[in-house]
């Protein structure tokens, strides 16, 4: 130690203690390891020495390097480098990892191995607790505890060394098993960074072995090709199957990123297992392995691990018959708090603690062990894990650790389920504290539900017991009651909701305890029993555990489960006014419980599917009106209510509601109020708060003020609020009655914290406050009073509070009162700072936001309105942030396209499935239009930087955009379109996308990033939603955006076309294309001719559909008429052209189009036209009908003048399809021909090859001319002209012209025409 100076502890464990240090005379920081001597065996310091042998030996970059190491006395001491960190807190911390940085990880780790196995080394305990972080995030591999160096002649080996969750299957298996183990143990690592959770993950040891045998692995959706290939290679079951050395090295998700240290030779290391082994090896290996695979079917271990639980199974039997020590008893008699307490408390105190934490209560069954406050979360992936390592949980004779707690804490290990005395009190009690939720291991109930012996004795003991009962047997009940107890723990724990459903349905927990809570209260000789109260408390503590559970939270109303959940619930609603009326319920504990229960029936019921809980709510309201009227008035505390209730009820006739006000609150609370997280279209919850509204605006009410003033009670403030909250939402009157400076001041009074709350129901209390503000403030559409001190108070809780629900409320609340006309300034830093820390966090919803507004509706308009006040260097700024990248993601959770959790494989939806519905708690649907608003704000102000993120066909802006134009989306979101009377809603959110979309197009953008961007589009099938919404969710007017920017895309991709094709051959369609085509919407129709334009151009394939459209309806004749003969001269050029470009292909189509009587003389008539447009297009279509050689010839012949005239066209284009025009026209026949030379088209034709200044329109003459010159007459007519000598002119020129350039193909045609003027012999 001379040469060291310890710093600081940094580490503890069963090994020893970890110090941070630094070598003297250096700023060198090392780790320093000491191990004490005392109390280990000559084996263990035998192991620890290999340990250090083993690391001196280890010189790697990603393995911890041993700097030193030497003995005292009492303790040996290593000494290895000091690492930053551990990957397993990073783990803890995060959850998991994107792909990128598991790669980097994978590709240290792989290299780590690497340099191991080519020494003939395992690792053998391969885990993220081994794993350390360097300067740089180096990884380093650590623990060499149980790693081996095999000798040549040693190629496999037997004994269990590592983590269970981490183990090979061969492992587990306990078969011999080579270095693959150590890559599987990697491949569990590398899925557990990704994932979050190992790829086989349970706190059962049992069931974890079954699992890596047998189960296979759930891959993420998005996790990449060459990762999931990686990990499917490494988690191969088969070891001789798994990816393994020298091809692990060339895998492409690792590929040229592995530092490969190769030593062995220097190192003279013999057969590395980075190296294939030689037959005789192989042969060797296989000899080995055969030798020592077990024979024994027992698995060592599960034995192992059941002799464990049976020793502390005695263990705990003994602790229990020591008295007390020493210390563990106050002064009061009283145990300390973490001794089990067979002392109950009051439960009126209970309420009193728990009333407004907005927590569910479990349930509590008396003097049966202690209480608890709250039920236990659900365990996190990191909790209650199998992480001990197999060598160390089961040797004898180490030492332990760990304090009283850990000791104390139930597992599936203290559950002695041994055949002797079965049914003894002390197993009963064993295993109610097995099973008790505060301390209890996840691994008891699951492997408790998971025995059939185990269900079977619940079962008989509730039969036999309840026989007992009633028959009037104290006994029956003092057997039933621990039963109740054990069976209300397990539910409590929430630990598998599939395998606590099977425990109730095998046991028929519901209806054995429904019927015998009914034939308690029916049976006047029980009740005659002192005992029997609290049976019944123990049996309705039992039914409010079994309605709380997850189970009853389905959102299938066809699930089995639902049924029996609301046929119980319907049983328990007719049996609660006789709980409520126990007269030997002197304490009114049954009744407290009783109300607890119906509490969280409602609240299950609100979780639940919405047409069961609907159906639940009107029964309630239609058939149980008398409980709803004992609620009123027990919560208005009116001391007659018991008679008017119930009559001839029991002498104390109103004690019972003076005891107990805060539980009827909450029970009316349940009954009307608006759940948090769910919607709120439920017609019979609303009549109920419409009731109960109604009684509240009379004159003469007595709840109303008992409501307002309980507000600041802390025994039931939260049901106040809630109540008053759901009645406000239906009733503007409440509203007004309310908005008084008094009722404010007690609202500013939570605002303020001045209400003495725990602190979860403190922070539920101030939302409920704000958003109960922000109601009164939508209803009365004026200032509240005081609004000066509900802003400054509101200012001061947006800039001060972390709490994402606070946020939301206290952001809603500045967004409506700016748009009320208050004057609020905002920092905008701060204000951005506190946005993304709302947004970036769950969402928990308390309440849902006021009159249908979404959890981050306020958000949203609050930035948009500070971006809107800031100047460039701000919006610059902020598409730059983590905030843009934050706003997105929270708007996909939204949308369901990203969860908190990877996406599994197994999970993806079924064909026909429907979409799952937007969560409009979080963002409504006029949210969606708030952040449509916010981002075409942001594009506009900075279009560069987001048309980068719009080019990445895997961006989440891509993925909500198009999410955004889906069937199923709209089809949710017209659904809120009809229960908001907002007829714009859909139209809006369609246009606001197209507007988006349309940025490319209106930039000067490079083209490879317009390439992009309309590959991603076509990829994304968004011009196919952007047709197939026009058709289903706008009215005609308002499709001439999507129409224009669908005829962009068509014509910047072709491959886009079969994408609209398939959507537009629906009838659907068909009839949407047709109003469009007969309408007088000009820009509509023209896009709309554009389109089919395109596609008739693209290809052959497509002229079906378009015979469809254009010629097989009755209607068609008027349609083309319409379009040749409109107003418009947009209209005509276009349908021109889409004739033009229907005659290209022929197959027959000519023929078919020609059979539409009028059709030739309406594109004659176009030649015409006043519009040159128009004439080009007519004189194309023309062109292409003469092509198409056939019977229809005769109706083009008056074509003919009008084409000659156009060969003077201004346009060249136009003259160059009238010259084309004229050469088809005439090679057809020589009555076409006598025309032309009537009409002079030979001369008329060869002074424009000759002196047009266009090269195309002397070309197409030249064309022409050739075609026209096989005639004989025009080939005399030709030679009249001297046509010989002007084209060899004209050649001449050209050659002359293109001696610099490229030969000009005027040249080409002059010469193939002067060749056939001299041709001898002339058709």
């Amino acid at each position: 130690m001379d040469k060291y100076h310890v710093l600081e502890m940094v580490g503890e464990g069963s090994f020893g203690k970890v110090y941070k240090g630094r070598r003297k005379y250096s700023a060198q920081v090392v780790a320093l390891k000491f191990i004490p001597k005392v109390g280990r065996s000559q084996k263990d310091l035998k192991n620890l020495q290999r340990e250090i042998e083993i690391m001196r030996g280890l010189h790697h970059p990603n393995i911890v390097q041993m700097l030193d190491s030497f003995e005292t006395d009492k303790e040996v001491v290593v000494v290895t480098d000091y690492a930053e960190g551990e990957l397993f807190q990073i783990l803890e911390d995060d959850g998991n990892l994107p792909e990128e940085q598991v790669q980097v990880i994978a590709a240290q780790l792989i290299s780590a191995l690497y340099y191991l196995h080519s020494h003939r080394i395992l690792h053998r305990d391969m885990k993220p607790q081994n794993i350390l972080l360097g300067k740089g995030g180096v990884v380093k591999l650590c623990d060499f505890g149980f790693a081996r160096a095999m000798s040549v002649q040693t190629m496999v080996l037997t004994s269990i060394k590592g983590t269970p969750l981490y183990m090979a299957p061969e492992l587990v298996e306990e078969k011999p098993y080579d270095h693959t183990a150590d890559l599987w143990s990697v491949g569990c690592i590398l899925y557990e960074l990704y994932v979050g959770t190992p790829p086989f993950y349970t706190n059962s040891i049992f069931q974890l072995v079954s699992l890596i045998i047998k189960d296979p692995v759930k891959w993420p959706k998005n996790m990449s090709s060459h990762f999931k290939s990686f990990l499917q290679g490494l988690l191969m079951k088969d070891p001789r199957e798994r990816l393994s050395w020298p091809e692990l090295l060339y895998h492409p998700f690792i590929a040229g990123r592995v530092t490969v240290i190769n030593d062995t030779t220097e190192q003279a290391v013999a057969n590395p297992f980075t190296s294939k082994l030689s037959p005789e090896l192989q042969a060797l290996k296989d000899q080995q392995a055969h030798f020592l695979a077990p024979h024994s079917g027992q698995s060592k271990i599960l034995k192992k691990a059941r002799q464990k639980m049976a020793q502390e199974a005695q263990k705990k039997v003994r602790e229990k018959s020591k008295p007390p020590l020493k210390g563990e008893i106050d002064k009061e008699g009283q145990r300390l708090p973490w001794k089990t307490c067979p002392v109950q408390a009051d439960p009126r105190e209970r309420h009193q603690v728990s009333s407004g934490s907005g927590e569910q209560r479990p349930c509590v069954l008396e003097n049966q062990g202690a209480e608890w406050e709250q039920a236990e979360p659900p365990p996190t992936p990191r909790e209650n894990r199998i992480t001990h390592d197999y060598d160390r949980e089961f040797s004898e004779g180490k030492p332990r650790n760990g304090g009283p707690e850990a000791q104390d804490r139930c597992s599936l290990n203290t559950v002695d389920l041994e055949p002797e005395e079965l049914d003894s009190d002390e197993e009963w009690q064993h295993l109610i504290d097995a099973t008790d939720p505060v301390n209890v291991q996840l691994c008891a109930p699951l492997s408790l539900l998971g025995d059939p012996d185990f269900v079977q004795r619940i079962l008989t003991r509730i039969q036999d017991s309840g026989q007992q009962v009633l028959e009037g047997m104290l006994e029956g009940a003092s057997h039933l009651r621990p039963v109740l107890r054990v069976i209300c723990n397990l539910l409590n724990t929430r630990c598998n909701s599939e395998l606590l459903y099977i425990f109730c349905k095998d046991i028929n927990l519901s209806h054995s305890v429904m019927h015998l809570v009914r034939d308690i209260l029916e049976s006047s000789c029980i009740k005659q029993q002192p005992w029997h109260i609290t049976l019944l408390i123990d049996l309705i503590a039992v039914m409010s555990a079994f309605f709380a559970s997850d189970f009853n939270q389905e959102k299938d109303k066809e699930k089995q489960s639902l049924q029996e959940f609301y046929t119980c619930a319907s049983h328990f609603l007719t049996l609660l006014p006789t709980l409520l009326n126990q007269p030997t319920d002197q304490e009114s504990r049954l009744r407290e419980q009783s109300l607890v229960c119906f509490t969280h029936l409602c609240e299950s019921m609100d979780r639940t599917c919405p047409s069961v809980s609907n159906t639940f709510y009107t029964s309630l309201l239609e058939e149980h009106q008398t409980l709803l009227d004992a609620f009123y008035l027990g919560a208005s505390f009116e001391h007659s209510a018991q008679e008017a209730v119930f009559p001839k009820s029991a002498e104390a006739a109103h004690e019972w509601y003076q005891c107990l006000p805060a539980a009827f609150t909450e029970a009316l609370a349940a009954s009307c109020g608006i759940p948090g997280g769910h919607l709120t279209h439920q017609n019979a919850k609303k009549q109920i708060s419409q009731q109960i509204a109604e009684k509240l605006t009379r004159k003469d009410d007595r709840l109303l003020p008992c409501l307002l003033s309980t507000t600041v009670c802390p025994t039931s403030s939260m049901s106040g609020l809630k109540v008053l909250y759901a009645c406000c939402h239906v009733n503007q009157a409440l509203c007004h009655r309310i908005a008084t400076p008094e009722f404010l001041s007690f609202l500013i009074c939570h605002l303020q914290g001045k209400v003495l709350l725990p602190e979860v129901a403190r922070v539920q209390a101030v939302e409920a406050s704000l958003r109960l503000i922000s109601l009164m403030l939508l209803q009365c559409q004026i200032l509240p009073p005081q609004s000066d001190i509900v802003l400054k108070e509101t200012m001061e809780l947006f800039n001060h509070r972390a709490t994402a629900s606070i946020l939301s409320a206290a952001g809603l609340l500045l967004a409506y009162l700016i748009q009320y006309g208050a004057s609020v300034k905002l920092n905008p830093e701060q204000a951005l700072t506190n946005i993304a820390t709302a947004l970036a966090e769950p969402a928990e919803l308390y309440l849902p936001s006021p009159m249908g507004a979404g959890f981050y509706d306020g958000l949203l308009f609050l930035l948009l309105h500070l971006l809107s006040q800031g100047d460039t260097a701000t919006m610059r700024e902020f598409v730059a942030s983590e905030l843009w990248s934050i706003v997105w993601h929270r708007f996909a959770m939204v949308l369901h396209l990203t969860t908190w959790k990877p996406v599994m494989e197994g999970e993806t939806p079924r064909a026909g499935q429907q979409p799952p519905v937007p969560d409009w708690n979080l963002l409504s649907p006029q949210g969606t239009l708030l952040f449509l608003s916010l981002i075409l704000f942001v594009f506009t102000q900075e279009p560069y930087q987001c048309l980068f993120q719009l080019a990445q066909p895997s961006s989440v802006m891509m993925a909500i955009l198009k999410k955004l134009l889906e069937p199923g989306f709209l089809q949710h979101l017209a659904q809120m379109q009809v229960q908001d009377s907002d007829p714009k809603l859909v139209p809006t959110v369609v246009l606001q996308v197209c507007r988006l979309f349309c940025f490319p197009f209106a930039l000067d953008v490079d083209s490879e990033t317009l390439e992009y961007i309309i590959a991603s589009l076509r990829d994304s099938q968004i011009p196919a939603h952007l047709l197939q919404v026009s058709i289903q969710h706008l009215p005609i007017s308002e499709t001439e955006l999507p129409l224009s920017l669908l005829c962009r895309l068509v014509l910047s991709d072709e491959g886009i076309i079969g994408q609209v094709v398939e959507i537009a051959t629906s009838e659907q369609a068909i009839v949407f294309l047709l109003a469009i085509l007969l309408s007088d919407q000009v820009a509509i129709t023209a896009d709309l001719l554009s389109l089919l334009t395109h596609i008739a151009r693209a290809s052959p394939a497509h002229l079906p559909f378009l015979q469809r459209l254009l010629i097989d309806p009755d209607s068609a004749s008027q349609l083309l008429d319409h379009v040749l003969h409109h107003r418009d001269c947009l209209i005509r050029a276009r349908a021109c052209s889409l004739v033009g470009n229907l005659l290209r292909h022929g197959q027959g189509f000519p023929q078919t189009l020609w059979h539409k009587v009028g059709l030739q003389e309406l594109l004659v008539g176009c030649l015409s036209d006043e519009d040159e447009h128009v004439r080009c297009s007519a004189s194309f279509a023309i062109g292409n009908a003469a092509y198409q050689a056939g019977p229809v010839m005769q109706g083009f012949n008056k074509a003919v003048p009008w084409l000659v005239r156009l060969l003077r066209d201004s346009q060249a284009r136009t003259r160059c399809n009238a010259a084309s025009a004229l050469g088809n026209l005439g090679r057809q026949s020589v009555e076409v021909g006598d025309l032309l030379i009537q009409s002079r088209a030979p001369e008329l034709l060869l002074d424009t090859a000759c002196h047009d200044s266009h090269p195309a329109v002397q070309e197409a003459a030249l064309f022409a001319l050739r075609s026209i010159g096989q005639q004989s007459k025009i080939h005399q007519v030709l030679l009249s002209l001297q046509a010989t000598e002007k084209l060899e002119a004209l050649s001449i020129h050209g050659s002359q012209a293109s001696m610099n350039s490229s030969p000009r193909p005027t040249s080409r045609h002059c010469k193939k025409l002067i060749h056939l003027l001299q041709a001898t012999h002339i058709v």
